[in-house]
């Protein structure tokens, strides 16, 4: 009976539970490989085979070869190695943890195969095998002899073979998620084009894929073949994977960029030196003359389009580590946003492989396990604290880096609350039956509560002082908004067609106007306009900077003003309100600012 401290069996099994999500996550890491030996060409085959007459072809081999620097003998054994791996030194680099090759094979098959060669020489191979290393028969990585490649892989593979490069077997498949090579690409697909949308698109590299079936006499035939496209969840890309664009706008990326703050972060160095490096939030959100566009020529809500349900796969915060995105993490957007117009807006959080620590990146790289959203005040109280400052203050005391990570976390929650308020002011539900769509932005919200208040006054008695019209008439609409609106002809007609298609009867605007009031007010043939004058001082003071609540709150009881002055049937009465409006506004103007020097002789 062996008394060594470890079983060979049980610990193999527990490397082999390494915790890849699936088969495109562990291909993903001999891509990091292929890109950190600078290679331009990336070649990831889907070999199929009947097993049993008349019966469907499966994957039976899966291969990966690129044009990189190649590996000599020395480095070609250490890279097999458990923990092995020259990029360990790399600080900087994609793939430091040294893990990737040996623990992402065995997530997925028994036995992987390694050629590699350099500057024309002759490739040396070396491999592992779990049944051997299980059985004690291979207890360290073989040392990589001259051995050609079996003539079926350089025939099918190579027209040429490049002059440095690597090839990558794995047989004996035992644990592949998909079976064939078909759905191994649709489900790598989108992932392995959004991890390394940064190198695809900027031509640093080509990952193609391609399935070969394995004929009678051992030959490999080229059966499928695609291309990975570049998945950008910010949209700011050109020629993504996104479907091609309508009209003019087919060569403009779909979103444009709405922020972007640099962030210093503390970090301890392996000396135990306190450094800081940067981590980049990047905001952005769709084009708005790009998704009208789309919607003029469909009946659909944007996100029931080719382009809605593209975005849909990328929702979320995008953290990119090295120019290679780790994860999307959707639980930073709230579960309403997520559900509705939260795919056409996108966040991505960027840095250096230095703040590997600080953000608990896993040495398989498919996460950064402290970059979660934070409830402070649970955490706070978790921790046996009294108050979040108490808690945060005593993480400074200690140096606790995730003080660092809270940095980053509070921004990235204020730039979601941010997205958010500038996607009411986008129309991305299409046309819809009329008086059933929802407000798309503050204003109509507001105008919206006034219709329906004015209808409740309406029925229990309080009627407005002309005829009520039972629906607005377009024509009407354009021209009581043109002169008294002062709005264009195509402004007009877009704010005419909403109007009718809400139901509204209210329409709230911010403009500029050369007037004592705050506030105007015009009522013609069924709808009553209310200007907000945006060169008052209270304006410029209080309104323009109120949240969406607020701001709602305010333009519903300006709206409450205006539907008091509907009512007034004594015109009088009418020209007593509007002048306290005006004096309103001269006053409050005179608070807020003070009288002008050559008024101060009247005091």
């Amino acid at each position: 009976m062996s008394n060594r401290f470890l079983s060979a069996e049980t610990v193999i099994e527990s490397l082999r539970d390494n915790g890849y999500n699936n088969t495109a996550y562990a291909l993903a890491e001999l891509i990091d490989n292929s890109l950190q030996a600078t290679a331009t060409r990336v070649e990831v085959g889907f070999i199929e085979e009947q097993l049993k007459a008349r019966k469907n072809y499966t994957v039976s081999e899966i291969s990966l070869w690129d044009n990189g620097v190649g590996m000599d003998i020395d480095t070609l054994r250490v890279a097999m190695q458990f923990g092995g791996g020259t990029h360990r030194k790399d600080i900087g680099g994609m793939g430091k943890f040294g893990m990737g090759l040996p623990n992402s094979s065995i997530s997925q098959c028994k036995r992987v195969d390694v050629w590699s060669w350099q500057a024309g020489g002759v490739p040396h191979h070396t491999y592992l095998d779990v049944d051997e290393m299980k059985s004690g028969a291979l207890e360290e990585v073989p040392i990589p002899t001259e051995k050609a490649i079996p003539a079926k892989y350089e025939k099918a593979f190579f027209t040429k073979r490049p002059v440095s490069g690597t090839l990558i077997i794995w047989s004996k498949l035992d644990r592949l998620s998909w079976k064939t090579g078909k759905s191994i690409y649709r489900h790598c697909e989108h992932l392995v084009g959004r991890m390394y949308r940064n190198f695809i698109s900027d031509d640093n590299i080509k990952i193609e894929s391609i399935t070969y079936r394995k004929s009678a006499d051992d030959r490999l035939d080229v059966y499928d073949k695609e291309t990975f496209k570049a998945n950008d969840p910010m949209y700011l890309l050109k020629n993504t994977s996104l479907p091609e664009l309508p009209g003019s706008y087919k060569n403009e990326a779909f979103f444009e960029e709405v922020d972007k703050e640099v962030i210093s972060v503390e970090y301890v160095d392996e000396g135990g030196s306190p450094k800081r490096d940067d981590v980049t939030i990047t905001t952005s959100i769709v084009k708005s003359n790009i998704a009208n566009k789309i919607l003029k020529s469909t009946s659909k809500s944007l996100g029931a389009t080719v382009w809605g349900k593209h975005c849909a796969k990328n929702i979320g915060v995008s953290i990119v580590r090295a120019n290679r995105e780790l994860v999307l993490r959707d639980s930073f957007i709230p579960s309403d946003l997520r559900n509705y117009k939260g795919r056409f807006c996108a966040i991505e959080v960027s840095f250096p492989p230095t703040l590997d620590a600080v953000f608990g990146v896993t040495n398989n790289k498919q996460d950064a396990v402290k970059l979660i959203p934070y409830n402070m005040g649970n955490i706070s109280e978790q921790a046996g604290f009294n108050s979040e400052s108490e808690f945060k203050r005593d993480l400074l005391n200690n140096a606790d880096p995730l003080l660092e990570v809270f940095k980053v976390t509070d921004v990235i929650a204020m730039q979601v609350k941010n997205l958010e308020r500038k996607l009411k002011e986008i129309n991305v539900a299409g046309k819809a039956i009329k008086g059933t769509d929802e407000p798309k932005t503050v204003a109509e919200g507001a105008a919206s509560k006034a219709t329906q208040g004015s209808a409740h006054r309406e029925i229990h008695g309080h009627k407005a002082s002309d005829e009520p019209t039972k629906e607005l008439k377009r024509e009407d609409v354009v021209d009581h908004l043109k002169k008294a609106g002062g709005m264009s002809d195509e402004e007009a007609e877009e704010k005419a067609e909403r109007l009718i298609l809400t139901g509204n009867r209210f329409l709230i605007e911010d403009v500029a106007r050369d007037s004592e009031a705050f506030f105007d007010v015009s009522r013609s043939k069924g709808l009553t306009l209310v200007l907000f004058n945006t060169n008052h001082v209270f304006y410029q003071k209080l309104v323009s900077k109120l949240g969406p609540a607020e701001l709602e709150i305010m333009q519903t009881t300006i709206a409450g003003f205006a539907r008091v002055m509907n009512e007034t049937t004594d015109e009088r009465r009418l020209a007593y309100l509007n002048t306290i409006r005006r004096e309103w506004g001269l006053v409050i103007s005179e608070f807020l600012q003070g009288p002008e020097d050559d008024e101060m002789d009247d005091f």
